[in-house]
This record gives structure tokens, sequence and C-alpha cells, in this order.
């Protein structure tokens, strides 16, 4: 069945391509992006973690490496939908060299090496139906088929570092999906968009397998169970861009059931933007809250699920109920035409829940500002994964050894899970080809990401940089990355 719903996904968005050029509709678009980063590591050897640790650690080799280039296919309106012009079609082409990393708990997204490795990332149809069959509406109703994943709009995201981005675990995998949509856009004097989705997977209740996940036995916990299954699906509500006397108002609840494919049980968040626009000056400032909970087998602060540990991922699949709550801030200030600033203050609280340790509480907080003038960028941020002492132990009598080989007792700290980077570049002037804008820029920092900061970067990224082990850690498992780094980006 996934064949055939590939094939025929492939011949519509083949289809869409001939009809947009044999038609001459200006709606298709052909878009790209090429982005490299290599890092030199500035681990000593004492920093080596050893064999068996997972892609990304640092045995021999400490110079990191990511290049990622995609292309776009899209046929799309220019100008909204109307009789006989009623199709979207999108094709996303992508290509990853990376050396990875390996999953750190309630700090580190598992990403696995790829030396080399072209794919279909996603591909869809999208049907306008009040259009195809020429019935005004002032509402429109899409369906959507194909490969591809429904998240959350990230209203609440404010800065850079996506410090505050809690609800990053609430969506679907990218996966064969169906959708159903509904749109409100709005009144001339008041254009607005009101967005009303849900998205199934295309197995219905047999979407991904059921786990064992009940206090009990350590052996089985985890596992999946033989023959059963379970159903994902993700609905979503969404108000973007309400004219609120001169400013924004954007706003979201949204809900999944068992997402990112794996048996995560329900996950609900919201989140609101609230973009100030004072009369009379440029100045912008985004006032932004999210709040998330979810129920099971995801670890937030890390951003996954399922991971493959030694400990056959129950690390992960041992989470339970969390609570978290991101805020953020920042200001838009071009200060002439040739000079801006751009800074933002961030900030999240987690409240986790585990099996067989105890109950953990984080707070995070971020600082990033850049500053352009022409051509040239400085950007700075700081970031701190942990502002308190957090210990995160084995409960008590709670019977679960076997995972932690005897129970453990991690302390995350101010000073191991704080992160910081600086960078300085270029941005090449614009310049159109075959009707697109080619645009770049070309960057040099350093960045040195400790513990539970390793996920939040700038201009760097964590899954093209080696892990080492953290210089005077108190904690012989406490990881940093980091290094020297140069980037080039195009996007045409």
């Amino acid at each position: 069945m996934v064949k055939r719903i590939n094939i025929s996904v492939l011949l519509l968005v083949v289809g869409a391509v001939v009809f947009a050029q044999t038609t001459g509709d200006g709606g298709f678009t052909a878009r790209g992006d090429v982005t490299a980063i290599y890092t030199l590591g500035n681990a000593e050897e004492s920093q080596a973690l050893g064999s068996g640790r997972g892609d990304g650690a640092y045995e021999t080799e400490k110079n990191g490496y990511y290049t990622s280039a995609n292309a776009y296919l899209e046929l799309k309106p220019e100008n909204g939908f109307k009789q006989g012009d009623f199709l979207e079609a999108y094709l996303k082409i992508a290509a990853t060299h990376r050396n990875g990393s390996f999953y750190e708990p309630l700090s580190l997204e598992y990403y696995g090496k790829n030396d080399f490795s072209v794919s279909f990332d996603t591909y869809y149809g999208r049907v306008s139906i009040f259009d195809a069959i020429a019935f005004n509406s002032p509402v429109a109703l899409f369906l959507k088929a194909g490969k591809y994943k429904t998240e959350t709009a990230y209203f609440g995201k404010i800065s850079k570092y996506e410090t505050e981005s809690v609800l990053y675990m609430l969506k679907t995998a990218n996966t064969y999906n169906y959708q159903i949509e509904g749109l409100y856009t709005g009144t001339e004097s008041n254009p607005f968009k009101l967005h009303g989705l849900f998205t199934t997977n295309y197995k219905f209740d047999e979407a991904t397998p059921r786990l064992y996940d009940k206090d009990g036995s350590v052996s089985d916990h985890g596992l999946p169970v033989v023959g059963e299954y379970a159903p994902q699906l993700f609905a979503s509500v969404r108000l973007e861009d309400f004219n609120v006397a001169g400013n924004k108002l954007s706003a979201e609840v949204d809900y999944a059931l068992n997402g990112v494919d794996i048996y995560s049980g329900n996950s609900v968040g919201g989140a609101v933007r609230f973009v100030l626009e004072p009369p009379d000056a440029e100045i912008k400032i985004p006032l932004g809250l999210s709040v998330g909970w979810f129920e099971k087998n995801i670890d937030v602060l890390s951003g996954t699920v399922g991971a493959d540990t030694s400990t056959g991922g129950r690390n992960t699949t041992g989470m339970r109920d969390t609570l978290a709550i991101g805020v953020g801030t920042g200001v838009r200030y071009p200060l002439n035409d040739a000079m801006n600033i751009d800074g933002n203050l961030a900030g999240a609280f987690y409240n986790i829940n585990h099996i067989y340790r105890d109950p953990l509480s984080i707070i995070s907080l971020s600082l990033d500002a850049q500053f352009t003038y022409k051509q040239f960028i400085v950007g700075a941020g700081f970031v701190a994964g942990s502002l308190m002492n957090a210990v995160w132990q084995t409960k008590d009598g709670a019977g679960y050894t076997v995972p932690d080989n005897g129970g453990i007792k991690k302390t995350f700290s101010f000073a191991e899970n704080m992160g910081y980077e600086v960078y300085t570049g270029i941005k090449f002037i614009p310049f159109k080809r075959a009707g697109n804008n080619v645009e770049g820029k070309f960057i040099i920092g350093f960045n040195q990401n400790k513990g539970i900061s390793m996920n939040n970067t700038l201009e760097s990224r964590a899954d093209g940089q080696i892990k080492y082990r953290q210089v005077d850690s108190e904690s012989v498992d406490m990881v940093e990355t980091g290094g020297l780094f140069v980037k080039m980006e195009m996007k045409f």
C-alpha cells in the first residue's frame, strides 16, 4: 500500500508541474537551499567518551560536519483559489551529510550519522473542495494527502535559541497522512486567518504499536505489545494575524494522540503571540507564551521519543506526564535604512515525571542579540539549560534498578548546562536568477554548549558537532559540544 501511495503522490506532483508549465500559471515555483557547516573541535584527549557511546561521540576524531541540500517544487495559486484552479502540490527532495548525535536523556536529541543520503522527504497534494465544485463560500475547505508531518504553528516562539519552544514534540511524524482543513480569511478591513484542521495517519487505528508502559516488570517496560496497535492523530484551531488596535494577535490550541509515531498517549498545548507595533515607529515588540502537557514516552528536553539507548530506550519510554511553559519577548528595531538590532529574551519551565525516577523541575533561560549593518552581521547569545541545581535520581523502593544499573543520582547544575555562541559574517547582496531571489550568508563563529543547552544553538547545529566529556565535571557522564565553526548558506 505504501508503494502505491508513493507512486500516486509522485504522479500527482509530476502532473501538477506539467499542468503549471503548459498553462503558464505563475503559481509554480522551484526553490532550494544549501547549508554547509564545518567545526574545528577544541576537545582534549582526556575528554574522549570512548567506543560504544554512539554517533557523534568523541573517540578519535573531534571535528564535526553538517551539509544539507534541499529542493522544493510547489504548485500553489499566487492570488488565491478560484474556479478551475483548485490544486496544490508540493515535493521536497532532501540530501544530508552529518556526523549525528547520540541520545542523552534530558539533554541531547538523537540524530543518526549520514555519510550521504537523498530522500523524498515530503510530498503531498492539497485540493480546495469548494473551488473544485465551483461552490461559493466564505470558508474554504481543503483535503490533503501524502507524506508530511503536521505540527503546531509555534506562535509562542520568539527567540533565535528557541528556548521557549516547549511545543516542539506536539506533532505527527513525517509519514503518510490524511488531513481535512477549514479556513476563513476574515474581511477586507481586518484580513486574518482562522484555521481548523484534523490529521490522521493512513493506518488509522493501527498507526503505531502499543507499548508496555505500566508499573511492573522492567523486562517488558517500553517494549511493543505483540499484535496490538493504537491510532495517531492531530487536531488544531489557529487564529493568525488578527488586528487588535494596530497590533497583531496569533493564537492556537493543539491536540495530538500518540504523536511523533510512538505510543505517547495524549498531548495538548496552546500558544499566543502578540506583536506590539507602536504607531509612528518602526519598532516591533513580540510577546509569546506557550503551554504544553505531554502524557508519556516523550523526552521534551532532549526533543526525542523512543530513543535507542543501552537501556533499550527505557530512559525515554519511562517518561510520564510533563508540564512545559515557555515565554519569550524581543525587540526588532531598525535604527535606519542600513542598521538593525534584533534582541530576544526567553525562558521555559518543565516539570517532568518518570516511572522509576523522582520528579524533576527545570528552569531554562536564554538571551540572544544580532546587530546588522548593511551586509555585515555580528551576533551572540547565552543559554542556561538549568538556572538552579536540579536532582534526577531513582525513586526509593521503586524496584526499578536494572535500567539505572543499580540506581542513579544526577545533578543538573548551572555551570554544567550552560552554553554561549558568538559569530560574525556577511550577507550576500540578493540577486535574481530564473525569477527567484538568490541570497545567502557566510558566518564564522564559536560556540560551547553543555548538558541541557546542547540542543539550543544560533548559527551552529548540534547534530553537526562532535560531543565530548565535560572538563572538571562532578558527574562523569556530563557531555558538552562546540568549537570554531564556519558556515555557508545559500537560498534560491
